[in-house]
């Protein structure tokens, strides 16, 4: 037996495979037959796809969450207004991933209510950014207040207001799980993590939600020393070197693997286009990005006239945003009380794991 692990990694459908293949073989007669020497990493682009697509089941998809003034539907015709369609339908990672990128950035414009270049001229502390900061996320973002919100009257009652708290709140936690991976803060992410099991738990995506807290129990509570800390060092990657410029590695794979188009057949195939494309260079030109800086100053005139940040007493609304992280702690707390424990052993829960990373 080798004293070598393979750390392998992949998306959901991988692991199925995986622990398939290890129970299958798990009559064997030596570990290295039983495949216990491989080391499932779970990859993080998969579980940002999955956190952009649990926001579009909670903000989009519902009919009646795309009427009201302060609806994400609304700030997207602004955004992409001949795309409305397509978020309606079935936008992709893509499409998500830059909406909520936009519209994060002008509701924090929006909740300010300063001149940002006056504000840097005047060249605050780091303290005093931080006691802002401090300030905002109590302010703007929805915290243990919500039940309490919710319950009171219908006249004292602003149903639009509580939707954007949560709104800002979802979007948000996906801007800092984006950040932490680009920086490579491995800790910061399963922080991050942690949230997102129970936002994805709570949108029905209940095997990302019970394979990453599989991963993080194992690494935290069941791996040694050495192994845990040869996956903190390759669940990211970074193939340029620059700062900021972390990737998780099943998007390298995806992005610039040895996949079926990169075969000789295919290129072979493709051949007559490839040589029709070098024959029109002299009509095409390579596109700039897109200049967003109108579109996203009309965005922010638009929040500004219909503001989520000012409450209004009785301020009704056709939906109500669903409480992700109450919803889905519920449902994982039903069901590890459901877990069979007559063996007598111990079972780490996510409230263990929320305890080691000190949340």
């Amino acid at each position: 037996m080798s004293e070598y692990v393979m750390l392998f990694h992949g998306d959901l459908s991988i692991r199925e495979h995986l622990l398939a293949a290890q129970q299958q073989c798990a009559i064997e007669d030596t570990p290295w037959k039983c495949f216990q020497h491989v080391i499932f990493i779970p990859g993080l682009f998969h579980l940002k796809m999955a956190s952009a697509d649990a926001i579009w089941h909670t903000f989009l998809q519902p009919i009646s969450a795309q009427d009201d003034d302060s609806a994400l539907m609304q700030d997207i015709g602004i955004l992409h207004p001949k795309e409305t369609g397509i978020y309606g339908s079935k936008p992709g990672f893509h499409y998500m991933h830059q909406l909520i990128t936009y519209d994060v950035e002008a509701k924090k414009h929006n909740s300010l209510h300063m001149d940002l270049e006056k504000f840097a001229a005047s060249e605050p502390s780091f303290d005093d950014l931080k006691n802002m900061a401090d300030q905002l996320a109590c302010t703007y973002i929805a915290n243990h207040r919500l039940q309490w919100m919710r319950s009171a009257q219908h006249a004292q009652c602003n149903k639009q207001y509580k939707n954007c708290l949560l709104l800002n709140k979802y979007m948000l936690l996906y801007e800092e799980l984006s950040y932490a991976m680009n920086l490579g803060d491995i800790g910061q992410v399963e922080t991050c993590v942690v949230a997102w099991i129970m936002i994805l738990k709570a949108t029905w995506k209940h095997k990302y939600a019970m394979h990453m807290t599989d991963f993080l129990c194992n690494t935290h509570f069941y791996y040694p020393k050495g192994l845990r800390k040869a996956i903190w060092y390759h669940i990211l990657i970074n193939p340029t070197g620059k700062k900021g410029k972390f990737q998780a590695v099943d998007w390298c794979v995806i992005n610039g693997g040895k996949g079926s188009n990169h075969t000789v057949d295919h290129i072979i195939l493709e051949s007559p286009l490839v040589q029709w494309n070098f024959l029109r260079t002299h009509l095409t030109n390579q596109h700039a990005k897109a200049d967003m800086a109108q579109t996203f100053k009309q965005l922010c005139m638009y929040i500004a006239e219909h503001s989520p940040h000012k409450p209004m007493l009785g301020q009704n609304s056709k939906y109500c945003v669903p409480d992700l992280f109450s919803k889905g702690l519920k449902l994982i707390d039903k069901k590890e009380i459901g877990v069979d424990v007559e063996a007598g052993e111990d079972h780490a829960t996510l409230e263990d794991l929320a305890v080691e990373l000190g949340i």
